[in-house]
């Protein structure tokens, strides 16, 4: 099954959840007016970071998990393409944007703006969080997004480069490379090769952007990159001693986060849960069982297959990922490294997977 039966799979998923609305139809020009109301960086900005990131060099396991060195730099060159990723109810932010900002009066029935937990969130920023209009509308937005919709996270250059620094790798395989921000930690310390893949081809142009500064920078790392399907990949064409990186989490996106229900008989309201929602758990347990036998795992033992021996094999993934498809292809990892990051609002953590491939294999 190719990416493409995958995403309908997906797709199809996304649908049990959409809500009626309108779409978005911002250009591009409105697109970039949005994000840099969000994120004002300018390329001065990433250039001090860059240099703050290599003051750093091999010191990055000693930053606190709360810094955001670096990140900006991502930011700067894939934000407004992440801005696209679908959350809760299948929406982007710029659905998620349109939506709230609407006035036509047809949409005035719109369900969005009906929903009880988003303009409370937008009523306690108005009232508490923003009293002081510090934040513009977009901002606000987006915060709002974050908490009732999704946070689209990046993977961090300093742990990128931590993990760079522990390793000491060569080639590096990254084969969802996702923002960016592994190839900049790979950057800064100077991994001789970065080679990423990616399925999304409207990263092309930023990535080529981002390619450009580095070397500007002084970047020595050799990159090559593939925008296709990680599947179709002839990874034995490719000579690398270290795959790193953060795959797709199921529907981490698609998270339920329904209002507290109160005064209310919870047996009753708990079987009526069940039945409504049968379909919609059947679904999501046939997506997840889809993507483990015809994306996770094919993918996992092909690169792992071509990674030269002694090589080092560092997955980003959540547990159930790890569980159901790592440890019946390779066993336990050999070390479990926490991902350093700020707190998600439910305290999820995340932890790199390490294993470490033998002449045996």
């Amino acid at each position: 099954m190719t990416m493409i039966r995958i995403k309908r799979e997906y797709d199809f998923f996304l649908s049990l959840n959409i809500i009626l609305m309108i779409e978005e139809n911002y250009t591009e020009f409105e697109k970039r007016e949005i994000t840099e109301k969000i994120k004002p960086i300018t390329f001065q900005d990433i250039k001090e970071e860059y240099q703050e990131l290599q003051k750093i060099g091999d010191q990055a396991k000693d930053q606190s998990p709360r810094s955001r060195i670096g990140n900006n730099i991502v930011d700067f060159f894939t934000f407004q393409e992440r801005l696209h990723t679908k959350g809760k109810y299948g929406l982007s932010f710029y659905d998620f944007l349109a939506n709230m900002k609407s006035e036509n009066p047809e949409n005035s029935e719109n369900p969005l703006k009906k929903k009880k937990f988003i303009q409370t969130m937008l009523k306690y920023y108005i009232d508490v969080k923003n009293k002081n209009n510090t934040k513009n509308e977009e901002k606000v937005y987006k915060e709002v997004y974050n908490i009732c919709i999704s946070a689209i996270n990046i993977f961090r250059p300093l742990m990128a480069m931590e993990i760079y620094t522990k390793y000491k790798p060569n080639t590096v395989l990254d084969f969802t490379c996702g923002w960016g921000g592994r190839l900049i930690g790979a950057s800064v310390l100077g991994v001789p090769k970065y080679i990423g893949i990616d399925s999304n081809i409207h990263l092309i142009d930023p990535y080529e952007k981002m390619r450009d500064f580095l070397k500007t920078q002084g970047s020595k790392t050799e990159t090559q990159f593939f925008f296709e399907d990680a599947l179709t990949v002839d990874y034995s064409s490719l000579i690398y001693d270290m795959v790193f990186t953060s795959p797709p989490y199921y529907d981490l996106e698609m998270y339920s986060n329904q209002p507290m229900i109160t005064n209310v008989d919870k047996n009753k309201e708990k079987e009526k849960e069940e039945k409504e929602n049968k379909g919609k758990r059947e679904r999501k347990i046939s997506f997840k069982k889809q993507m483990n036998e015809n994306f996770y795992k094919p993918l996992f033992q092909k690169t792992y297959h071509s990674l030269q021996p002694g090589g080092i094999y560092a997955l980003n993934i959540n547990l159930e990922i790890y569980e159901t498809v790592c440890i019946p292809i390779f066993g336990k990892a050999k070390e479990i490294i926490p991902l350093k990051k700020s707190k998600r609002q439910n305290n999820y953590n995340e932890y790199i997977y390490i294993y470490s491939k033998t002449n045996q294999d």
